[in-house]
């Protein structure tokens, strides 16, 4: 008795709520082992958030048809009503291919076209109830460009923003941003940061020209970008009347090394034309022509220049005939008894320096018997343990090389370290300056005793990265050369993580160690 009120109910919901189609029987690649017989019913998904009820068995299966005319992201879910069933709910494109499946619910996302949901039993079977809703789509990290205003004359500016969107909750610890316009109509300068990377980041910032420009900015001393904001901003200025797209695409780091573009959305930017400039031009004309015609009869008076005529004291000048007093230079005769130079002739005396002619007598090479004896010190040499060792490792992302200095600074003795960064070399015993550089890197300075025959060693170390144009600090100027250098493998001593070019990455490693001064203690 209950199961023929529970058919009769089907029938009523399935009258009322659903529109019978097709008929079809069910293709074997659909569902868990479907029966042979099973028949396939078509029917409509009109409306979001309306729910719809059917019936399912062995035998029968659901196909709700609906179509996207955009991409939406959504929940299906298909609950029990009466019986034992459980439901499956199927997601097939335009030509029946399954492209999801979940029991009880399915989530996606779907371009605009075609689709439907089939239903069938996972088990059992009965009535059901189905819910299609919209859900907000997951959020994406991306950058955006907006300009302000949007419209702007010849001549006057408007401000670009930089944003990004949606920063993860690990947070970015570099960002670099390639910006692209139209150089015929518009002008870039006064590039400034946010505080987004945290106080005190570091920037580096190509030159606008062609229409591009790279800016990279990474926080320093450890710190990240951890929320959504603007990152830069600057200032455009309109040349000529046009239209143009002003974009900044982005790549950022998490600090593992490794570059990840993100999605960018562009920002457009018209440029009028004055009109109003022709007119004031013709009113300045005027008012200058006057002016000036004016002027030049009162220039006239420059009749007094007969005044200056009394140049003829010129002639007084002439009084210049003393010159003829320094002839006495006369004189010079006097300085020609330099003619005893030939008193200097004695310089004959060179001969007597000939008896150099006593060079035979070191020809009693004779005493090279005497080198034998220089085998005799050779013995003494066997104190060899005149010279001490020392040892040690040196971290770096580049070749490391030690040096010893005397008490002089005098360079004694220097030796490139091992991959490693372990080095030994041997000096005589004393008291060195001990030193290690690297190329890009901070150098690391300590002393050290070295005694005959023992070996001394001195403890790891690790250079700091940023130091690049080699005056013992990591700041700005060491930013400003990545900057002229950005994508480029020159000078080496900026290619700070040794890949080969000069980049964000290498900001990035400078930063860690910003406003560092050396030479490090060791």
């Amino acid at each position: 008795m209950r199961s023929k009120r529970l058919f009769q109910i089907f029938v009523l919901l399935a009258m009322l709520l659903s529109s019978v189609g097709s008929v079809q029987h069910a293709s074997a690649s659909t569902g868990p082992a479907p029966a042979l017989d099973a028949v396939v019913i078509d029917r409509n998904l009109n409306y979001w958030d309306a729910n719809y009820f059917g019936f399912v068995s062995s035998g029968i299966y659901e196909n709700w048809k609906f179509e996207f005319t955009e991409s939406h992201n959504f929940v299906v879910t298909v609950t029990k009503v009466t019986g034992d069933v459980v439901p499956l709910v199927i997601l097939l494109d335009s030509n029946d291919i399954e492209l999801a499946r979940g029991t009880g619910s399915l989530t996606s996302t779907q371009p605009a076209g075609s689709y439907s949901f089939q239903v069938q039993p996972e088990s059992g079977m009965g009535l059901y109830m189905l819910t299609l809703r919209e859900v907000a789509a997951p959020s994406q990290p991306s950058a955006s460009t907006v300009v302000t205003p949007a419209s702007i004359y010849v001549g006057e500016t408007a401000t670009v923003t930089v944003d990004l969107n949606d920063v993860p909750a690990e947070g970015y610890t570099s960002a670099e941003f390639t910006c692209t316009y139209d150089a015929n109509l518009i002008q870039v300068g006064a590039i400034s940061l946010t505080d987004l990377f945290g106080m005190d980041p570091v920037m580096a910032a190509t030159t606008p020209q062609d229409g591009s420009f790279i800016l990279a900015v990474a926080a320093s001393n450890g710190r990240k970008a951890l929320g959504s904001g603007v990152a830069f901003v600057f200032i455009v200025e309109g040349l000529q009347a046009g239209q143009t797209a002003i974009e900044c695409a982005a790549r950022i780091s998490k600090g593992d090394a490794v570059l990840t573009a993100l999605p960018s959305t562009p920002a457009s930017l018209n440029v009028l034309a004055l009109e109003e400039t022709p007119t004031p031009v013709e009113t300045l004309t005027p008012t200058l022509t006057p002016t000036p015609v004016t002027e030049e009869p009162t220039a006239t008076p420059v009749t007094e220049e007969p005044t200056p005529t009394p140049v003829t004291e010129e002639p007084t000048a002439t009084p210049v005939t003393e010159e003829p007093t320094p002839t006495p230079v006369t004189e010079e005769p006097t300085s020609t008894p330099v003619t005893e130079e030939p008193t200097s002739t004695p310089v004959t005396e060179e001969p007597t320096s000939t008896p150099v002619t006593e060079e035979p007598t070191p020809t009693p090479v004779t005493e090279e018997p005497t080198p034998t004896p220089v085998e005799s010190p050779t013995p003494t040499a066997t104190p060899v343990p005149v010279d001490g060792t020392l040892t040690g490792q040196v971290l770096a992302g580049k070749a490391v090389t030690v040096s010893l200095y005397d008490a002089e600074d005098m360079l004694v003795t220097s030796v490139t370290a091992n991959t490693d960064g372990t080095f030994s070399l041997t000096a005589p015993a004393g008291m060195y300056t001990v030193r290690a550089t690297a190329s890009g890197f901070l150098s690391a300075e300590g002393s050290v005793t070295l005694t005959a025959g023992e070996t001394s060693t001195k403890p790891a170390i690790t250079l700091l990265a940023g130091d690049i144009v080699n005056n013992d600090v990591i700041d700005q100027f060491d930013a400003m050369t990545i900057g002229m250098s950005y994508n480029t493998a020159i000078p080496a001593a900026a290619d700070l993580n040794n890949d080969g070019i000069i980049n964000v990455l290498d900001l990035e490693l400078l930063a860690r160690n910003y406003r560092a001064a050396g030479p490090l203690e060791w």
